[in-house]
């Protein structure tokens, strides 16, 4: 059901701003509406620079982040938080952490150790840089004062490729004073560089430029210092970024301790991105001269607990609360049984119903188990399901939407073992082949429909689930119909209707000798005077009688979809063939594999615990994607709009800390 809400205004003293808010915050109760421009802001009260001490913050943690991926060190995790890793911590503990903690002063240290590295490794980079650059020159002897020449020689220094040497070393042989040296090469699969030295007398220079035009040849200049040969200056380098590097791991282990403050960091980030939060809620509420003002939307059901909390917190406070008016929209809170509850997760997938509307939830969840369970069809699969689900929920740390999924498809593994059991589906396995025994007869015995000798039967019963399904559907927006008044609608929109689809289908029966064969001429009979009636009534919203008449005419076509609507249904069939079908493969190649000596037995078992697996896995998915498709296509559209703005109280968004209360 949707939780009915009323609408509350709390007041207090402007004093009390951010404790009201931050009371509000942390226990979640509170879905704030925007009240009416105030006359002053709720953001003049204190201008923090949220924006820039998170990201002082963010920094500090991505420096600690950086820092644990260059020391190897993994955090620790339970493997009880696989699913919810994050530590759960109340609001008041995070905000104790943010004033014992000293943020600019930590933040500082550690953008003083990122400087330091950051330096190093700029440093280590350019000699690194440079002494690349000079790894081709090791062989030259001479200094760097030497390399730019004389005022009567010009001697340059020139990388050139393998295919251009020769057309460089003729262009150059035209200068009679030239003369050309090669240092080293470099050779690649398909080309290689040259590396050169070569003279020439400063009156022959237009010579030498011009086989640098006539080739790709480039001079270059090296950064070598006067009083260094090349390998001196390439020694001198090694050793430079030798020492940078002993620097920066000595400096890195020194880091290591920042790993220690990280965990202080994120509550520190968490409790500054809640002050925000705060602080842009606050923005919904009235500051007046003397007094803060928010208004939301709380469950009717929680109205007295929270009046008396609040009045507690805070004597001063006024407070006042009224029933949703006519013309309000109020959020939508869905409240169902514990058997019911875990279903919300398919309705939340679809969206939330309109506060004036019904809930989906109770109506759906046992078809949903229906079809799910009739498109995995294999007990066994049901039944490791089950465990495997049944433990995730007793061992694992699990917030409460995921508990709500992993109760959901618990009880679908269940619904999976009677449906499975009634196909005779375990792990694939033919029941005909077991060994004669008790078990062997029993399991027979629960048979009742073989999906593979007849699917026929297995598709007429995913007919009738998607007759009855679709026959519901009318149900529950009669009953919409009649709470909101409307019983014209309940009767000829939906009570005719569902007389019409049950006559024709007992009017087929009949004619075809299944049931009722004396009555065949009386069902069809009543079956066109129902027909007059949908005519009759289905066009009444027309002024114009030839549109009522005409509309009510092709309201009939709704036959049509609900035969379509029907037709759906038979998807089901395909992927409970489908998981029975994959399950005996499987069982086969486990047998195919079995035979080879010695270690067909450890093959064997992998191909079926693989095989099953992935089986499961993947019809299990499919099954869940298909059963919803019929719930969100073929039967909420018949009586849902939906659209409904889900009730979300002002709490906490944390990034690096979950609220407790997600665990409860």
């Amino acid at each position: 059901m949707i939780a009915p809400m009323v609408k509350v205004q709390i007041a207090v003293p402007r004093r009390d701003q951010d404790t009201l808010l931050r009371w509000l915050q942390d226990r979640e109760v509170l879905h704030l509406t925007e009240l009416a421009a105030s006359t002053g802001s709720a953001t003049d009260q204190v201008v923090t620079p949220f924006n820039v001490e998170l990201a002082h913050v963010q920094f500090a943690l991505e420096f600690i982040a950086r820092i644990r991926i260059e020391l190897h060190e993994q955090p620790r995790r339970s493997w009880r938080n696989i699913f919810a890793g994050r530590p759960a911590v109340d609001l008041e503990a995070l905000e104790a952490v943010l004033a014992r903690l000293n943020v600019p002063t930590q933040v500082q240290t550690i953008r003083e150790m990122n400087d330091r590295l950051t330096d190093l490794v700029a440093a280590k980079r350019d000699a690194a840089d440079t002494l690349a650059q000079l790894q081709p020159w090791r062989e030259l002897t001479l200094h760097g004062s030497e390399m730019e020449g004389t005022a009567a020689v010009r001697h340059e220094l020139v990388c050139v490729s393998v295919a251009e040497l020769e057309l460089f070393r003729t262009a150059v042989a035209a200068a009679r004073t030239s003369a050309m040296e090669e240092i080293g090469r470099v050779m690649t699969k398909k080309n290689g560089t040259v590396y050169i030295q070569t003279v020439v007398h400063r009156s022959e220079s237009a010579l030498l430029d011009a086989a640098f035009a006539q080739t790709q040849a480039e001079a270059v200049k090296l950064p070598l210092p006067p009083d260094r040969t090349v390998t001196e200056h390439a020694a001198a380098l090694e050793h430079t970024v030798q020492r940078l590097e002993t620097e920066y791991h000595q400096l890195l282990e020194a880091a290591r301790a920042a790993l220690a403050m990280e965990q202080d960091l994120q509550f520190a980030y968490d409790a500054l991105l809640h002050r925000q939060e705060r602080r842009q809620a606050g923005r919904a509420g009235k500051v007046l001269p003397f007094s803060f003002l928010v208004e939301g939307w709380l469950p009717e059901e929680r109205r007295e607990h929270i009046i008396a909390a609040v009045t507690e917190a805070f004597p001063s406070a006024a407070i006042e609360t009224a029933p949703a008016k006519a013309g309000e929209d109020p959020p939508v809170l869905l409240r169902n049984s514990r058997l019911v509850t875990p279903f919300e997760a398919v309705t939340n997938i679809f969206g939330k119903p309109r506060y004036t509307e019904i809930d989906p939830t109770p109506a759906m969840s046992l078809f949903f188990l229906a079809a799910f369970s009739m498109a995995l069809t294999d007990a066994g699969y049901g039944a490791v399901m089950m465990v495997a689900l049944w433990a995730a929920g007793r061992f694992f740390r699990l917030k409460r939407e995921m508990r709500k999924m992993v109760r959901l498809l618990f009880y679908a593994g269940a619904a999976t073992v009677v449906a499975g059991a009634l196909t005779g589906g375990w792990f694939g396995i033919s029941l005909e082949t077991l060994p004669a025994g008790p078990i062997r007869d029993a399991l027979l015995t629960l048979k009742l429909i073989d999906p593979v000798s007849s699917p026929m039967s297995l598709l007429l019963v995913a007919f009738a689930l998607g007759i009855i399904q679709l026959l519901a559907a009318w149900v529950v927006r009669g009953y919409a119909h009649a709470r909101a008044g409307d019983w014209l609608a309940m009767v000829f929109d939906d009570g005719a209707w569902i007389t019409m689809v049950v006559l024709v289908l007992l009017w087929q029966a009949s004619s075809r000798g299944l049931l009722l064969s004396a009555y065949t001429q009386l069902l069809a009979y009543a079956a066109l005077a129902n027909a007059g009636i949908l005519v009759a009534t289905q066009g009444r919203s027309y002024k114009n009688p030839l549109l009522k008449l005409g509309g009510g005419a092709l309201s009939l076509y709704g036959l049509v979809s609900f035969l379509s609507d029907t037709l759906s249904y038979s998807r089901l069939l395909a992927l409970g063939l489908a998981t029975g079908v994959i399950a005996l493969v499987v069982n086969l190649l486990g047998g195919m594999v079995a035979v080879v000596p010695y270690v067909g037995w450890i093959l064997a078992a992998t191909v079926l615990v693989v095989g099953h697996v992935f089986n499961l896995g993947i019809n299990a998915l499919g099954a869940f994607i298909h059963s919803g498709r019929l719930q969100f296509v073929e039967f909420f559209p018949k009586f849902l709009e939906g659209g409904g703005v889900p009730y979300r109280p002002l709490g906490r968004v944390g990034k690096y800390v979950d609220n407790p209360a997600e665990f409860d």
